[in-house]
């Protein structure tokens, strides 16, 4: 009986060593397998989208988040469709947890009533807000709202949003710079006609079309080019222009060097285009209408080759690797996105429910 009890202690005691050293293994495994890090934008959108129709797409990561006559999200693999908001959310921009937007302030008693997008515009005042939701869609937060009067400098028109820090224009196009809590704003400029945003600098044009640029906190004004400019797109170490050919009707297409200031012809005769025009690295997206039909059309910049994509465009942004583009009826719209330099035009969704 002893020479059987101990051979038992032997096996007990070799199962809980063999119960420690696998247990630490896993132990070992578990913290050393690599965890997927959540992609969180420091640009809250593109930035050529600050120009164009008031930003209604903005993507990070696995997401995109559109405006659709309300507030949605959907992966880019097309599953997981969630509605956010009844807002109709204009300005997208997305940075970690949060989505910041602008939205006609909504009439309460017919807010939540189930209308059509054609009858629900005329339960919305004249007066905007800007607003902050999470993009699981709680804590719904109005940052800043604004009166029915024009002059109010609380009546956001162009929204973008780079880190914590909020910039935004008003009706008078004067553009200012707060914390995205609302607190600490400071006028940057009194009157500017077009703005972009490029590493720590922004790029404006004046009232007389000559570009400037300055540091995002407002310092180091520089003078870039005299010649009356219609600026389109930064890509690279260029900034992208227009210039309007009276005779033809059509426009030209000009870069200036960042670095060494110098101008330079880059597409002649494009046929008349309705703005945005976006340049994305080596390409130009357009909507132009040609005898009353709309058209998104993409150029290559190094050849100037023009490839017609899709009779359905009225408005596009850019978003990741994509070109989004809406298209819009009576009482519905769609969103469409065809990858950069490709092709193939994609539904992204039918009209959300």
């Amino acid at each position: 009986m002893v020479q059987h009890k101990g051979k038992w202690m032997i096996t007990i005691a070799m199962a809980v060593c063999l119960i420690v050293v696998l247990g630490f293994g896993n132990q070992q495994t578990m913290a050393t397998t690599p965890t997927k890090k959540p992609v969180i934008n420091v640009f809250g959108s593109d930035p050529v989208n600050i120009n164009s129709y008031q930003s209604f797409v903005a993507v990070q990561g696995e997401w995109i988040f559109y405006n659709n006559d309300g507030l949605y999200k959907i992966k880019q693999d097309g599953s997981s469709l969630q509605k956010l908001s009844s807002d109709w959310a204009h300005n997208l921009n997305v940075v970690g947890d949060w989505i910041y937007y602008t939205r006609n302030k909504p009439v309460k008693e017919f807010y939540q009533l189930e209308m059509s997008p054609y009858e629900i515009g005329y339960t919305y005042e004249d007066v905007m807000e800007l607003m902050k939701i999470k993009t699981d869609g709680s804590s719904k937060t109005v940052i800043k709202s604004s009166s029915p009067a024009e002059e109010d400098p609380n009546n956001v028109r162009k929204l973008y949003v780079v880190g914590d820090i909020i910039y935004y224009a008003d009706n008078n196009r004067c553009l200012y710079r707060m914390d995205t809590n609302g607190k600490n704003q400071k006028k940057l400029l009194d009157r500017f006609e077009e703005v972009y945003f490029y590493q720590d600098w922004i790029f404006y044009t004046n009232e007389s079309g000559q570009l400037y640029k300055m540091k995002r906190d407002g310092t180091q004004k520089k003078l870039v080019s005299k010649d009356k400019v219609s600026l389109v797109g930064l890509s690279g170490d260029f900034i992208y222009y227009t210039k309007w050919v009276e005779s033809s009707g059509v426009e030209d297409v000009y870069k200036i060097g960042l670095k060494d200031g110098k101008t330079a012809l880059v597409k002649k005769g494009l046929p008349p285009a309705e703005n945005p025009i976006i340049i994305a690295g080596k390409y130009l997206y357009y909507i132009s209408e040609i005898n009353g039909e709309r058209m998104v059309g993409r150029m290559n910049m190094a050849d100037g080759k023009t490839t017609p994509l899709s009779p359905l465009g009225l408005r596009i942004n850019i978003g990741g690797d994509f070109i989004f583009f809406q298209a819009s009826g009576r009482n519905e719209k769609e969103l469409f996105k065809v990858k950069m330099g490709e092709n193939r035009v994609e539904k992204v969704t039918p009209k959300a429910k």
